[in-house]
């Protein structure tokens, strides 16, 4: 499998060079931070009003010296600002951070910092080549998206922090996806239900049938009742990998393929083959380093790697070889987002 070249980084021995491996290597103090302000209470706190380092101890039963070092980080990352003695969130912070607003990424947040303890053991997961929580198995997923231990908690969590990172692509890949004059598409292992979400909102004459695991689905049908798309988006419980589809001439598998190994993803992709008719589409969007635009995709293996017993970040090239090994002739390929690119294939 070959990766596309990381962006080009400036000479070894310069002074740029010094401090980009510096900010590499302090970059875990970031995310760290936003996830204990979250835990704490601090964007709460500080959207209701501003507050000086006193005050906001106070209000949340801390001590001021960590309360007044957690500020002047979260002020550094531009999350909260400083007007003489007092403190408020950023625009950004009271979007994104603030717990009852609708674009929250507190549940992503949480989900990221439960990798954060997982990394701890990354190394053993490289020298063993094994998923530290399970939660992928090599014939799929083990619990219906939660992973070792979690139970039906874990798939909620799993589904809620997906949402934040879809809505990052849902849009542009609704805008992407070659889909006029298509009447129904298959949306297989749906995940939150958002890529469904989106197509439908894009194309009114659009019908959508969203598969995934029963636990999942329970999920995906209350984020499409909220969404007001129920006439459109039909949540269908399966195992996409075993279980019937209904019949249709369009296919997406929208960041599925990664969980697995090679031979489940080119069996996954040889079923959809088989399943459509000659003219048929199938639409294969994920973590693509050559198609995407940003760091995160080159980044996801890790993430994989803890998670999953043999997935891995497939690059374009990778999803290009197994279409043509099922039979389908003609490639696209196209950028979406920062995160992500788009295969389609025709049989």
């Amino acid at each position: 499998m070959t990766i596309a070249s990381a962006p080009v980084t400036p000479a070894p021995g310069s002074a740029e060079d010094s401090s980009r491996v510096h900010g590499i290597l302090t970059a875990y103090l970031q995310s760290k931070a936003v996830f204990t302000a979250l835990e704490l209470g601090f964007f709460e706190s500080l959207e209701e009003e501003p507050h000086t380092v006193g005050e906001l101890a106070s209000a949340l039963g801390l001590e001021q010296r960590p309360t007044r070092a957690l500020l002047v980080a979260l002020t550094g990352l531009d999350l909260v600002r400083r007007a003489g003695e007092r403190y408020t969130n950023s625009p950004e912070a009271s979007r994104y951070l603030v717990a009852d607003r609708p674009e929250y990424m507190g549940g992503f947040a949480n989900h990221q910092n439960s990798h954060f303890a997982h990394f701890d053991k990354l190394a053993d997961a490289v020298r063993d080549n094994s998923s530290l929580n399970q939660r992928v198995l090599k014939q799929g997923y083990r619990d219906q998206g939660a992973a070792a231990g979690e139970g039906r908690e874990g798939t909620a969590r799993l589904i809620q922090a997906m949402r934040v990172s879809s809505r990052l692509q849902a849009d542009k890949l609704a805008e992407a996806a070659p889909l006029e004059g298509v009447s129904h598409i298959l949306d297989l292992g749906c995940g939150s239900g958002d890529y469904s979400i989106a197509l439908a909102r894009r194309n009114p004459g659009l019908a959508v049938t969203s598969l995934d695991y029963p636990a999942v689905i329970d999920l995906v049908r209350a984020n499409v009742a909220e969404a007001g798309v129920g006439d459109q988006v039909t949540p269908h419980p399966t195992d996409i990998m075993n279980g019937p589809w209904p019949e249709s001439a369009t296919v997406m598998l929208s960041h599925v393929l990664d969980g697995y190994g090679p031979e489940r993803a080119a069996h996954l992709i040889k079923r959809v083959y088989d399943h459509l008719p000659e003219g048929g589409q199938l639409l294969v969007h994920a973590h693509m380093p050559s198609l995407a635009a940003g760091l995160f995709p080159y980044m996801f293996g890790l993430i994989l790697l803890v998670n999953t017993e043999e997935g891995e970040v497939r690059d374009d090239e990778d999803i290009i070889g197994w279409v043509k090994e099922a039979g389908f002739g003609s490639v696209e390929t196209s950028n979406i987002s920062l995160l992500s690119g788009l295969v389609v294939a025709t049989k």
